[in-house]
Parts: structure tokens; sequence; C-alpha cells
């Protein structure tokens, strides 16, 4: 792994950002979502941890094209829930919803680096196994998160889980990016949370920038491993961009003393 501070910013022109985990702290909330919907229907009181490394291991062992019908069928099967995969998919965005319009939120100076990026004319890249049908909830519902920073307008591309046919770690999101742009993997910089995400990124030939996420704690030695540069907040990256500005700075007015 290499020290931010010797990350070359001038050969960048492509910053890509994924969504869950990177930009929005949204794992915990689906979570607990996953942790009401077995409880309400079965009884049963699973811990949160258990729900999230059920979940995470049959995201990581499943392909599919509707990967979250088959997820619900999965949770069916498990629980015994009386109950179809498609209303329990309805019911789950049911009991998402109110979390993703009331309690999400950007991580820690994710809004704030977005904004400051788009001020130094990168082009800024959403690419994420999120759906629409979230991503017009945070634009349009969640007001905290359309005030800090709507993502519809601050992004130049937004490529989503229905724009994709394989899920990371398969690196068809990146690929995507390069041939809409025609960009070389080198013009490119990810920011990404998770191995998957990470894998995805590296297998396209793009440095990654690893943003922490306490969720994904278990996989934090290959994270550390595959990744090119790690950030604990986002706020570590903007105080590496104001350095880089102070140092032009710097040269500048050292030239001109000279």
């Amino acid at each position: 792994m290499n020290k931010l501070q010797d990350l070359d910013l001038t050969t960048k022109k492509y910053i890509i950002f994924d969504m869950d985990g990177t930009l929005i702290d949204s794992i915990g909330i689906w979570n607990t979502t996953d942790y009401r919907l077995v409880k309400d229907l079965s009884g049963k009181d699973v811990s949160l941890d258990t729900i999230q490394k059920d979940r995470d291991f049959f995201l990581e062992t499943n392909q599919g094209t509707d990967i979250y019908l088959e997820y619900c069928n999965w949770l069916i099967q498990k629980y015994g829930l009386n109950i179809s995969k498609e209303e329990l998919l309805k019911l789950r965005w049911d009991i998402s919803g109110k979390y993703l319009i009331e309690d999400m939120d950007f991580k820690d100076g994710a809004d704030e680096l977005i904004k400051l990026l788009k001020t130094q004319e990168f082009i800024l890249i959403l690419a994420t196994a999120t759906t629409q049908t979230q991503i017009d909830i945070y634009t349009a519902q969640n007001v905290r998160m359309r005030e800090k920073a709507n993502i519809s307008e601050i992004f130049d591309l937004i490529i989503r889980k229905e724009d994709v046919q394989h899920k990371k770690p398969h690196p068809e999101i990146y690929l995507n990016v390069l041939n809409r742009y025609n960009a070389k993997p080198e013009e490119c910089l990810v920011f990404e949370d998770s191995l998957h995400g990470i894998m995805a990124a590296k297998e396209a030939g793009i440095e990654t920038v690893n943003i922490y996420d306490k969720y994904s704690d278990k996989d934090r030695e290959n994270i550390d491993r595959l990744t090119d540069y790690k950030i604990g907040t986002f706020r570590d990256f903007i105080v590496f961009l104001y350095n880089i500005k102070y140092s032009k700075k710097k040269e500048l007015i050292k030239k001109c003393l000279s």
C-alpha cells in the first residue's frame, strides 16, 4: 500500500465513487431492516451481526439479475417465512423506506469532498449497486442529504444496479466507465469501502482509495493488501487536497522570490 501523499492527482481526470458504505452509512440500516423482517415474520431474535454475515455470504456466493429478490427467497427458506418472495421484497422496501428518508446520511466529509472535487473540474462518477429507487429517495425525499449535496446534480454520470449484469467483484461497472469516456485506467481513481469493490476496480486496472467502514473489518487484511491508498474518513482526503494547494502556493512564492 502507498502513502496518500504519493498519489499524483495531476494524472487523474475521472474520480469514481461507490455509494453504499462509501459515500453513505448504509450497511447498518440494511442490517436493521433485515432484522425487523425476520423478527416480525418469524418471531426469531437474530443478532445484527448474524444478519449481516448471512446477507454478505449470500451476496458473495450468488449471482442473478434480481439478486435482492433471490435474497428474499433465501430468507423465506432459512426462517420458514409464510410469504412470497415478491411480497417480502416489497415489505423490505416498505421497512427500509423510513430509514432511507429519515436516517440515511453522508459519511463524515463525503458531501464536502465531492463538492470540492467538482470545483476542481474532475469528472465525477457514481458506480454503485444502489437502485434508481434509492437514488430517487436520496435526491428527492431525504432532505438532509439533498441539502448537503444533490448527487444527481454533482455527478456527471451515475451507473446503477439496473445498468449492469454482474455485481462486484466483477469489474463490469468500472469497465463501463472506461468505455463510456474512452478513458485509460490510469486516468481514474476509485473510492471504495469493501473488498469486492476494491477487487472490481483493481481488475479494471484502476487505482483505489479505501475509505474505512467498520462493516468491512472482516476483510480488512485483504483490503489493506489490495488497495493502493487508504483513509479513515473523507476529511483525510480533504486535508490531502489542501496540502497540495498549499505546496503549490509555496512553490510559486519560492519561484517569485528567486
